[in-house]
């Protein structure tokens, strides 16, 4: 056993200490929220897809995720319940075949997640190739950069990419802007506006294109504001984003 692939078993091991420390049950705790007027626009924004239970399609079995690197996709920790498979979009429509060419398995093994109080709610997955092409997600659909250093100036301007539903077994990418309000320790509260299944998007920083946040809960309706994990003052999950990305040249 080689140095490398020790450490990781060991960090495997670290990880099991903390997965899903609060199990939840029931869904996603997320509702529609829109702060304001609804700037929700239609998107094609490959690396966010679903994340839901095979062969459901009820609107409330499913969540967003979203890519951050070839086989490594980040969602929220609530939606523990429906990691199974993950379906990413095209614009383009065909037959069955080349639909379910844009599904791919959950490595059951590869979760990370935990779900303790907002803030501290997030997953970390690992995406098996797709099963025809045996390609990796993010050689197809690519992934986005995720801000990991604790000390970088929190963004002012963001904007996030979510899964819509339109109707059975079909879904929509939407963007939305919007402005951090405050943050309080490692939660984030925000005014992008949200939907169900909105849970485990990523909030980016307007100015450089990272990911910074996890929109987790809603709020606008009676507390004027979302929430979201903010991910670089997690170090627990910042471990694991480095975890399941070197974990990749193993498999």
């Amino acid at each position: 056993m080689t140095y490398k692939e020790s450490a990781l078993l060991s960090g495997l091991v670290f990880a099991a200490a903390f997965i899903n420390l609060e199990p939840t049950y029931g869904r996603p705790p997320q509702s529609l929220s829109i702060c304001g007027s609804d700037d929700r626009r239609v998107e094609t924004f490959s690396p966010v897809g679903i994340v839901r239970e095979m062969n459901k399609s009820d609107e409330a079995s499913y969540c967003t995720l979203t890519l951050v690197s070839d086989s490594c996709a980040v969602s929220a920790g609530h939606c523990l319940h429906v990691f199974e498979e993950a379906e990413f979009f095209s614009s383009a429509t065909g037959t069955e075949s080349q639909v379910s060419s844009f599904k791919y398995s959950v490595a059951q093994g590869s979760v990370r997640a935990l779900q303790s109080r907002i803030g501290n709610d997030w997953a970390v997955m690992r995406l098996m190739p797709n099963h025809r092409s045996g390609l990796l997600p993010g050689k197809v659909h690519g992934f986005v950069e995720v801000e990991l250093n604790s000390q970088h100036e929190t963004p002012r301007e963001i904007y996030s990419f979510s899964a819509r539903k339109l109707h059975e077994n079909q879904f929509e990418i939407v963007s939305a802007e919007g402005a951090v309000l405050w943050t309080q320790g490692n939660a984030l509260f925000h005014d992008v506006d949200t939907d169900r299944g909105s849970s485990g998007s990523l909030i980016f920083d307007a100015l450089t294109n990272r990911a910074v946040g996890i929109h987790t809960h809603g709020g606008c309706d009676t507390m004027k504001n979302n929430k979201a994990t903010y991910i670089s003052q997690v170090p627990f999950l910042v471990r694991a984003i480095e975890m399941c990305r070197a974990e990749e040249e193993l498999f």
